[in-house]
This record gives structure tokens, sequence and C-alpha cells, in this order.
């Protein structure tokens, strides 16, 4: 990763962190922003015909999505993996079952057995955190890479979450970044041409 890369990569999530800061502090509206932001993502899963497995997350308070994301897509018929975050920018997966714990990074993760990120390959569409998102696709993650590395050389497609706001013309990547297949915000969602 080139030094001005990174500076660019830090400048936008530290603004977009900003942004979702004054958001979190207006909880009704961001709560407005969660249901509809679930509903398009019910609509992206109908799109790609997803009646199975499928990859998501738990959002943090700031995080696009309602904090029972996993909950209400299990309730919508879907078999839902979560991460776990691992030492070294790993990922592990668990099932989403109800049963949770404190996770590493502040971040609720289910109790069951672990999977190394091969299970993603069960899944049909991989639903993904990001800080943004641009019309090629490329997805601003948080800095670690743990998404990178778990989606390199997977065949599913992966859609990317986030406000609407938070969609830009381009957003600053490297060789390794991951592009995404979609984009889900709270005022629809979007496949990603690469025609």
């Amino acid at each position: 990763m080139s030094e001005t890369t990174a500076a660019r990569k830090q400048e936008l999530r530290t603004a977009i962190s900003a942004q979702r800061v004054q958001r979190k502090a207006q909880p009704g509206a961001q709560a407005l922003l969660d249901e509809s932001l679930l509903s398009a993502t019910l609509d992206c899963l109908a799109h790609f015909g997803v009646s199975g497995s499928v990859a998501a997350y738990a959002p943090l308070p700031s995080e696009p999505g309602p904090a029972d994301f996993p909950a209400r897509l299990a309730a919508a018929g879907h078999k839902v993996w979560l991460p776990i975050s691992l030492p070294n920018g790993i990922l592990a997966w668990a099932q989403a079952d109800g049963a949770t714990r404190p996770g590493a990074l502040g971040i609720t993760e289910p109790s069951g057995p672990r999977f190394n990120s091969n299970v993603l390959k069960s899944c049909e569409l991989i639903l993904a955190p990001a800080m943004a998102v641009d019309v090629r696709g490329m997805r601003l993650g948080k800095g670690a890479g743990y998404y990178d590395r778990a989606l390199a050389g997977l065949e599913v497609p992966v859609a990317a979450v986030v406000y609407d706001e938070e969609c830009l013309d381009a957003v600053p990547h490297d060789p390794h970044d991951v592009p995404v297949s979609a984009v889900i915000t709270p005022s629809s969602f979007k496949v990603i041409s690469r025609a």
C-alpha cells in the first residue's frame, strides 16, 4: 500500500466516522434509516435469489443496520453466518443462532462452533460492512484488512452495506482490495456493473 493511498483512506475513514457519530446522536433518524436499510437488504437478497445461507454482521451502534440485523435476516428464513475477529486480521465464522458473547473489538459474536472463511463458499451472498463504496464497487473498510483476507479468491457475490452519502464516485484503493458486486443503502440496492 502506498503512503499516499493509505493517507487518503485514513482521511476518508475519519470524515465518515465523524458523520456516523453525528447520526448516532439522532437515534430516531438513524432507526428509520436502518429500517429502510433492512428492507433494501431483503430486496437485494431476493434479487440475487438467496434462499439459504448468507454472511452478515452484527452492527456496532454507528454502523449501518439495525441492532438485530442478523436475527431479522434469520427470521426471513436465512441461515446467517457472522464474523468473529481473531488475531492477525483473520476472521472466523459462526452461525447466528441467538446465543452470543462479547467478542474482540467490542463486537458481539455468536457462541457456537467456529469455522474458517471457507464456510463463505456455502453462502449465496455476503453482506459486508463498509465505510464507503464507489461506483466501481471498491469498498473502503475500517483498515485492518479482515474482509479483504476473507473475501480473497471467493466467487460469491458481495454487497457492501453503507448509508447513502457513503456512496462515492471514487474510493482510494490498492491492488489487493476486493470489489463488491452490489451496494445496499437505505434508499435502495444497486448491482455494480463490471462492463
